[in-house]
């Protein structure tokens, strides 16, 4: 009887509208609180729903937080009465995982069930009713236990309305995970169950390790990739370039990976922010639920080391180097020399695009001299606050320049590239820019997104068409760039309509020109009598 009494207390204790912004009472902590934990997806599911994301890694500790106090905040992010009223509904993503699961991160503490039930009755019933899916991925023991908690004494219709997925993969078989905005939080939980994410049709190689990492448009304009793009549009920002180290302190590695499956797969929505400092998304302004993306915590966004470990990433995984094996020589015999200094005709017969006697590919001078060397050269003007020189840019630079079979030789030539590439960032506004062919304001030009809204992502690139005879053979064309394309042997050919004719038979015996040859069977022998 005490503890019915307690939770008809507590239940009149909690609201589902939080205090107005003027009011004392607001907490402002609580509402950036509330953002990270529950936030509308900018774009709406197949069904032309709204998604609310709910992140449990942003939960706090309930021995930290009154989670009583927390829960209209959190409430008032959901669709009002009357757009539930007058509209379809609304659907959840819940992502249980993450936050308290790292070998090194104390467990958090979180609330007794009787909350959970509480907060359920608080929703109002347009809020329960109008919910149409929930789909529950990375789920935990102790959501478990909700479910079948709220499945069999709450409510027996919720389970109808719950979609359990294990993987973000799993995920990308229901709903098209690249409109979604997912937290890092959410990719790291997911690197633990599965080395990869996968998502149907948009998975390949679109951004790394593409075979034209250049998309060209309809019109015929050669423009830099999306992952370009925003991460040095990033780094640029004053607040971001005058970070100290910058380029030099590595990235965290398995959010790289994370990144660069996103970028692959073209997920929409890549939040990049460092402290107050948002990069904008400027695909998304039209869509109602932008102001969610601008509220994103610094936590759920990505910094800007990760912005700088990515672009070293994308020339390390060009599918040929910018300084190829081939050139090793050429380039010892032009730059070999220390004590000779390199001059602005050497650079720009070495760098530009329409050089005909450089030993570098024309992909390798044409990424050297739109993004790379245009890039650092910014970078190096703020070297009073960042403490990037020339030179210290090369020496970071220079190991995802080259990538030979031979690591002595890479070494080697590795000397040499570092002085090379710190005399391009520094010649490159003395006149090395004009004698590529560059204007003034190209490379911020190239910076900003491209005009059509359906150019915004890289093409997904697909296989090359095979002959029909190489159809029937299982060949990973995509990771191939040279050799023999091996068939199957066993495997019929498509070509051959008929089957080979069968030899021919014995002559017959000749007519009167001797006695005929008749074989004759050798006869069996007898059948031994079984011992009586």
């Amino acid at each position: 009887m005490h503890s019915h009494l307690a939770q008809r207390l507590r239940r009149n204790s909690l609201s589902s509208v939080p205090p107005q912004r003027s009011s004392p009472d607001y907490s402002t902590a609580l509402a950036d609180l509330s953002a990270r934990i529950l936030y509308r997806s900018p774009l709406p599911s197949q069904s032309n729903l709204p998604v609310f994301v709910l992140n449990a890694a942003a939960f706090p500790d309930a021995k930290e937080a009154d989670y009583d106090a927390l829960l209209p905040y959190v409430l008032s992010r959901l669709p009002g009465e009357e757009e539930l009223i007058g509209g379809k509904g609304y659907e959840v993503l819940f992502l249980a995982g993450g936050g308290d699961d790292g070998p090194t991160t104390a467990k958090k503490g979180r609330p007794g069930w009787g909350w959970f039930v509480q907060a359920y009755h608080v929703l109002t019933r347009a809020m329960r009713k109008r919910l149409q899916k929930l789909y529950i991925v990375h789920e935990r023991a102790w959501v478990r236990v909700l479910v079948e908690m709220f499945s069999t004494i709450v409510s027996p219709k919720f389970r109808k309305k719950i979609i359990h997925v294990s993987t973000l993969t799993a995920l990308a078989l229901h709903l098209p995970i690249e409109d979604f905005l997912i937290p890092p939080s959410a990719y790291l939980h997911d690197r633990r169950l599965s080395p990869d994410i996968h998502a149907p049709y948009v998975t390949g190689c679109r951004a790394f390790s593409a075979s034209h990492p250049f998309p060209i448009s309809p019109e015929g304009e050669r423009r830099l990739p999306r992952v370009l793009r925003e991460t040095s549009s990033f780094v640029l920002l004053e607040e971001n370039v005058k970070t100290e180290g910058i380029f030099r302190i590595p990235a965290h590695n398995r959010l790289i990976g994370t990144l660069r499956e996103a970028y692959d797969r073209g997920q929409k929505f890549i939040i990049w922010k460092e402290d107050n400092v948002v990069l904008p998304i400027q695909r998304v302004r039209s869509i109602e639920g932008y102001g969610e993306v601008e509220e994103i915590d610094n936590k759920d966004g990505y910094g800007l080391h990760l912005a700088t470990g990515l672009i070293k990433l994308w020339y390390r995984d060009l599918r040929n180097p910018v300084i190829p094996p081939s050139a090793y020589k050429e380039v010892v015999r032009l730059f070999g020399d220390s004590e000779t200094p390199i001059s602005l005709d050497q650079l720009s017969e070495f760098f530009s695009p329409d050089s005909k006697w450089s030993p570098l590919p024309v992909t390798s001078r044409t990424a050297v001299t739109t993004h790379l060397l245009p890039l650092l050269a910014e970078v190096v003007t703020y070297q009073e606050y960042n403490k990037m020189t020339p030179f210290n840019l090369a020496v970071c630079f220079t190991p995802a320049l080259i990538r030979g079979p031979d690591p002595a030789e890479d070494l080697k030539i590795g000397e040499i590239a570092r002085r090379v590439v710190a005399a391009g960032i520094q010649q490159w506004s003395q006149g090395l820019m004009e004698a590529c062919g560059l204007g003034a304001n190209q490379f911020r030009a190239s910076l900003q997104p491209p005009s059509r809204y359906e150019d915004y992502e890289d093409p997904l690139e697909e296989k090359p068409k095979l002959p029909p005879r190489m159809r029937t053979a299982e060949v990973d064309t995509e990771g191939q760039t040279e050799g023999i394309i091996l068939e199957d042997n066993d495997a019929p050919s498509p070509t051959a309509d008929n089957p080979p004719p069968l030899p021919p038979r014995r002559p017959p015996p000749p007519e009167g020109g001797g006695p005929a040859q008749v074989l004759r069977r050798k006869p069996a022998p007898p059948l031994a009598e079984p011992p009586t």
